[in-house]
């Protein structure tokens, strides 16, 4: 099994390191991760029991598979520090969106062997879905290597670099939608007299399920609906409801949105 190391044990890179270790891809003692400043990695590591290493450049020296999970803002000074650390056989793995590989090879070099990868975080319970795109140094070995990861904790897609913001929008952004919605079904539901806990039951088996229907099935999303709506019945009255309010369009600008920020 590859040593793999971790640098930034935040939202990202917490939720990544749960699921790696968890699924049982990862054992802690082949783990080895820094979260600079804060306290949240050695929180973590009471929980996990991963090596917590003192130093960036530490974590870039023990390990095969190096994931970088800190902000694009950072990784510059992140980098700088490992540049000298870096084996030339490491698998780099950036989580930074919008840090195109270009940047990347004018701050390390041009022979580094690096993917970029925009997960979410459900990779935390096994559930995730990470877009992926390789450099020109990346060969079979590193694309098995880095497919068995993210498969561990989830689905993977490889997508050219020019979609990678739009496909990490799709898929990393939409939590945070998607929780919006889930509060909006229950809100709706108390409205009319459910209980809370009641109401987000409901709503979050009910969005769960219809995933794993149109997954399972590989129906279009639109028979899903259709299959719902009865002529002139309950469903297609609210399916209307939420075209007079915009709720498709609401959906694609939040998409935009994210992706050009």
């Amino acid at each position: 099994m590859d040593s793999i190391g971790v640098i930034g044990a935040g939202q990202m890179g917490g939720a990544l390191l749960k699921g790696l270790i968890k699924s049982g891809f990862s054992s802690s003692d082949s783990v080895f991760v820094s979260g600079g400043s804060g306290r949240t990695a050695a929180i973590l590591q009471k929980e996990l029991h991963y090596n917590l290493c003192q130093s960036n450049s530490e974590v870039a020296k023990k390990v095969d598979v190096l994931i970088l999970a800190v902000t694009p803002q950072i990784m510059p000074t992140v980098l700088n520090e490992i540049k000298e650390a870096i084996m030339p056989d490491t698998l780099l793995i950036s989580l930074a969106a919008g840090m195109e590989f270009s940047e990347y090879t004018k701050l390390l070099n041009e022979k580094i062997k690096l993917v970029r990868a925009i997960p979410n975080t459900p990779v935390s319970i096994q559930a995730g879905m990470t877009a992926v795109s390789y450099n020109d140094q990346i060969g079979s070995s590193e694309r098995d290597k880095t497919e068995a990861l993210f498969q561990a904790v989830g689905e993977v897609v490889e997508v050219s670099e020019a979609q990678l913001n739009s496909a990490g929008t799709v898929s990393g952004c939409s939590p945070a939608f998607i929780a919006i919605f889930i509060e909006a079904l229950a809100d709706g539901g108390v409205l009319n007299g459910l209980s809370r806990k009641q109401a987000y039951l409901l709503a979050e088996q009910a969005i769960l399920g219809t995933a794993k229907l149109a997954l399972l099935s590989g129906d279009h999303p639109g028979i899903v609906k259709d299959d719902v709506c009865s002529p002139g019945g309950s469903t297609i009255k609210g399916v209307v409801a939420l075209e007079q309010f915009g709720f498709r369009n609401a959906v694609i600008q939040a998409i935009d949105a994210a992706t050009k920020n």
